[in-house]
């Protein structure tokens, strides 16, 4: 028989997380506070991407937009990337190498659960409306992470021989993690494409004027850091790195539609172009993009045939826009640097507090830390939430076995045409699980 799947939260916790989430100061990082403050962050985006990939009502995305708290996930996102730049160099600095691995990851990890809540809920439009001016703020975050995504180099920092295999770790998994906001920093940055009129003007000016968005989108799709080779095999990035097999090498995966969406909503919304005058730079710039306008990616997203005969248009044309761009009074994003100007100079101290509680070695307080987190780290929890596919048909699956736990199956039909091949290892699997409890 099979098990329904779960739930992460119950309605009335998922209510009283996001009514009180508050963003914590610099000062309480590694605190048991803030660890409490972490498990909640992990438990709503569990249970954000479940209500997504089981379809249902998207209770967290309304409470965060009912209790106005998305501007909180953007500050935490911001803070904790200051924290990786100015206060981890000096922790490191300071206490050279670390015992473990997973207090320190909390914090990275912590930015990538913000982002990731970002990602699901402005996805819906309605959203915007209550970031208010945080929205420049995200646009910036959003631009500096596909910049470096782009440009950027590895995390580094000056390690010698003697280097612990737990500092390594720390900074393979930096890397990782800052690729993963990468991508998902595209996807935010085509929802806000996508939902142009509905932005106040001075973000619209920020996108096209400040940061030229279309550019950068350019340079995204002729680089493709979503994909790679390796011996010879084509792998493709979607919250891990997959590999893409021989007869879906043409297939566009979600991240570069993203791009193309995203492109395709800047450039052809006659709100924008009073903002971006098409200069003979960037003309050239996206003129480069016919060459990718196949008849296999027009046929998997048909709305780029407008912007197909778009480009053909300026390619005939040939001419640069010399539209008079409206006066607009451009404001500046706060987060950032107010967080700064707090922490102006005590940066070291911040990093000697810190110290106390990051870089522990008492194994009391880890085991505290560490009871903490086992709820939000709970693999029952983390199974649920992680797409399993069937073990029959390889189709989504949304039940699983209920005697073994480690079977999935979309449905009824697929476990009982799959009992004759499952139930030795189902036996097996429930035998090993009695003889170690």
């Amino acid at each position: 028989m099979a098990e329904n799947m779960e739930t992460i939260l119950s309605p009335w916790e998922t209510e009283a997380f996001i009514e009180h989430f508050q963003a914590l100061p610099l000062e309480e990082f590694g605190t048991k506070r803030w660890f409490e403050h972490h498990k909640v962050l992990m438990l709503l985006n569990q249970q954000s991407v479940l209500e997504i990939s089981s379809m249902r009502e998207e209770s967290v995305k309304e409470l965060f937009i009912t209790f106005q708290k998305i501007p909180v996930l953007i500050y935490e996102a911001i803070q904790i990337e200051i924290w990786k730049h100015k206060v981890f160099p000096m922790l490191i600095e300071i206490n050279e190498e670390p015992s473990n691995t997973f207090i320190l990851f909390s914090v990275f990890y912590h930015e990538e659960l913000a982002v990731s809540l970002l990602e699901n809920v402005l996805y819906h439009s309605e959203t915007i409306e209550t970031i208010d001016d945080c929205i420049l703020d995200l646009i910036d975050y959003a631009i500096n992470n596909i910049t470096h995504l782009l440009f950027g180099k590895k995390q580094e920092l000056e390690i010698n021989d003697r280097t612990s295999s737990c500092l390594q770790e720390l900074l393979e998994k930096w890397s990782e993690l800052e690729f993963d906001i990468g991508i998902k920093c595209i996807s935010i940055l085509r929802y806000l494409s996508e939902f142009a009129n509905n932005l106040p003007l001075c973000a619209l000016s920020r996108m096209l004027c400040t940061h030229d968005l279309p550019y950068l989108l350019c340079q995204l799709i002729e680089s493709k850091p979503w994909t790679k080779l390796i011996n010879g095999e084509k792998f493709c990035y979607d919250g891990k790195w997959e590999k893409v097999n021989f007869s879906e090498e043409d297939k566009i995966c979600k991240t570069e539609g993203q791009v193309w969406f995203g492109l395709r909503e800047i450039l052809l919304n006659p709100n924008c172009a009073p903002y971006y005058e098409i200069t003979e730079f960037r003309l050239s710039q996206f003129l480069k993009l016919q060459k990718f306008l196949h008849e296999h990616v027009l046929d998997q997203i048909p709305p780029l045939l407008d912007l197909r005969k778009w480009l053909s248009y300026l390619n005939v044309t040939s001419q640069a826009s010399n539209a008079q761009r409206p006066i607009n009074v451009e404001m500046i994003p706060e987060i950032r640097s107010t967080i700064m100007d707090k922490h102006n100079k005590k940066w070291k101290k911040l990093a000697k507090n810190q110290s106390k509680t990051l870089f522990t070695k008492n194994i009391d307080e880890i085991k505290a830390t560490a009871q903490i987190l086992s709820e939000s780290y709970d693999m029952n929890k983390l199974d649920i939430v992680d797409g399993k596919k069937c073990f029959l048909c390889k189709n989504t699956a949304k039940k699983r076995c209920s005697k073994c736990k480690e079977a999935w199956y979309c449905d009824r039909e697929c476990q009982v045409k799959d009992w004759n091949n499952h139930k030795d290892f189902c036996t097996k699997i429930e035998q090993f699980k009695e003889t170690n409890d």
